[in-house]
């Protein structure tokens, strides 16, 4: 990503431009991530930067919530005074809320700070908003490290270019600047993530297979692939680093003995990122785990490896099944591993849940090679009923390695942070993808090859004919979905309800929360469905 070249003499601004602090405060940081209410990962991010800022002497309190939310937070932050507010930025929809109460938080007086995958890509573009004071770029901890203390007045006051990381706006003009990257941390185990500084660890609990108090756990960073739609271009510049063996021991069996977690999802970008080690490590820690492969690794012996020390599922980045497309993406990825790696897994590892994330909309996509994907969904999920097929719809992001080719074919990046609000994986996020199509397309996805919906044979038209659209890529007037939703909505809701459940069989938990072919509008609970 360009950067503005600065010397010293260029920013004038200073921690005494800032707005003052009552002094009781002054020791008290906010840290919030906004998720949506499927997602209940943990926020591994602002984990660590309360770490970080509590090693040097801050008070950090921790939210995760949702925009319902945003009221009692601000009222919080008018009662209490935090030396700033930092927000972790995830692009697309819950982008709104951090909008939102960021807003508010700059009226109150109070620094806003954002930080995450989304500001990191366009630190700049972020700065223009009136109500962005900073923007702490890529890994947080020691940026927020030196930004807090220097904020507070307990260094020696100095320019903001000084602070690596940093991007922050001018104080006589307000243009945003950014003056150079932070080298990345090379001793992971310096910084903890926060466990005791959620409110609630039991709620990030999840089913994995047989148990049901698996928890997520990062213990690396990073992933060492190129694929070309992906943030790692940008953000973590293809490194993949890792806690030590010992550290990572030592958060699993505080976790085991604290809340009697039973089993491990390890939540990384790639776990795999040194093989052999990672199956070492795996194999110390002893516990029924799940993570993301790659569908090279799906070797036989690999599997059975798998299968003999507990793995439950597995999340697999397909991307596509068009060598084209992903010799465009730089997948690294022969299309005839996809059957083959896969067809390993159901075939020495049954009880294992495959879930296969795929993305359609690429730049020059053309339709038979969608149809290539489409057409191995349907086959993959023929295998077994514990692979699940996603498809989501290309983003552009900027420096990613495509993002060239998106503005080439007349992706128009949003003019604001409400445009990426837009931003959705399930929607036609370029001019080449139809939204209304996308969303039609990613609600039969659900439907059939993510909760795996079956229904009484009375019910089978429907399912035809969802399977016709999904054959022939015909997301045109969807007048089946309308009509279920009118119903949904409509007096006749309480009979639907009694209908669904016992007329069809959808499994809507999956590794990240739940999905809802009307479930949840029904008040219907399906979370314990068999596969």
């Amino acid at each position: 990503m360009a950067q503005p070249m600065l010397t010293l003499q260029d920013v004038q601004i200073s921690p005494d431009s800032l707005p003052q602090q009552s002094s009781d405060a002054s020791n008290t940081i906010f840290l919030i991530n906004f998720r949506n209410h499927r997602d209940m990962y943990p926020p591994f991010g602002i984990m660590y930067v309360a770490d970080a800022l509590e090693q040097v002497g801050f008070t950090c309190r921790i939210f995760h919530e949702t925009a319902e939310f945003l009221e009692d937070f601000v009222a919080q932050v008018a009662a209490e005074r935090p030396l700033f507010v930092g927000f972790s930025t995830i692009t697309g929809p819950q982008l709104q809320p951090c909008i939102d109460a960021s807003r508010r938080v700059h009226e109150l007086g109070i620094p806003v700070v954002w930080g995450g995958v989304h500001a990191t890509i366009m630190p700049m573009d972020v700065l223009k908003e009136e109500y962005v004071d900073f923007v702490i770029v890529n890994e947080g901890e020691e940026t927020a490290q030196e930004f807090a203390l220097l904020l507070a007045g307990r260094i020696p006051p100095r320019d903001w270019s000084t602070v690596p990381g940093l991007a922050y706006k001018r104080e006589d003009d307000g243009m945003p600047m950014f003056f150079r990257e932070r080298p990345f941390i090379q001793d992971l185990d310096k910084y903890n993530p926060r466990w005791d500084l959620l409110t609630d660890v039991e709620a990030y609990l999840i089913p994995s297979g047989p148990y049901t108090r698996a928890i997520p756990v990062y213990i690396s960073r990073g992933c060492p692939f190129r694929c070309g739609f992906c943030y790692n271009e940008v953000v973590m510049k293809r490194t993949w680093r890792q806690h030590s063996d010992e550290f990572i021991i030592n958060q699993i069996e505080w976790l085991k003995d604290k809340y009697g977690v039973d089993a491990i999802d390890y939540a990384d970008d790639y776990l795999f990122g040194r093989i052999k080690p990672m199956q070492r490590l795996v194999e110390k820690i002893g516990m029924p785990w799940s993570g993301q492969v790659r569908v090279q690794l799906l070797k036989p012996e690999f599997v059975q490896w798998m299968n003999d020390t507990g793995c439950q599922w597995v999340n697999i980045g397909v991307e596509s099944a068009s060598q084209e497309v992903l010799d465009r993406m730089t997948k690294d990825q022969d299309a005839e591993q996809i059957i083959w790696g896969i067809g390993n897994l159901v075939k020495y590892a049954p009880h294992i849940e495959a879930n296969c994330s795929f993305i359609v909309g690429m730049p020059e996509e053309q339709p038979h090679e969608t149809k290539e994907t489409f057409d191995a969904i349907e086959t993959l999920s023929d295998l077994s009923e514990n692979v699940r097929c996603s498809v989501c719809v290309y983003m552009p992001y900027p420096g990613t390695p495509l993002w060239p080719k998106a503005l080439e074919m007349g992706y128009v990046p949003p003019k604001n942070q409400e445009g990426w609000v837009e931003m959705d994986l399930n929607r036609g996020n370029t001019p080449w993808m139809s939204d209304d199509e996308a969303q039609v397309m990613c609600d039969i996805n659900d439907i059939l090859f993510v909760g795996r919906s079956r229904g009484h044979w009375l019910l089978r038209p429907y399912y035809n004919l969802l399977r016709w659209r999904w054959r022939n890529q015909y997301f045109r007037h969807y007048w089946e979905g309308a009509l279920k939703m009118r119903l949904i909505n409509s007096p006749l809701k309480p009979l639907i309800a009694w209908m669904t459940k016992r007329m069809v069989i959808f499994n809507q938990t999956t590794h990240k929360g739940n999905i809802s072919e009307g479930a949840e509008l029904l008040g219907l609970d399906y979370s314990q469905s068999s596969k």
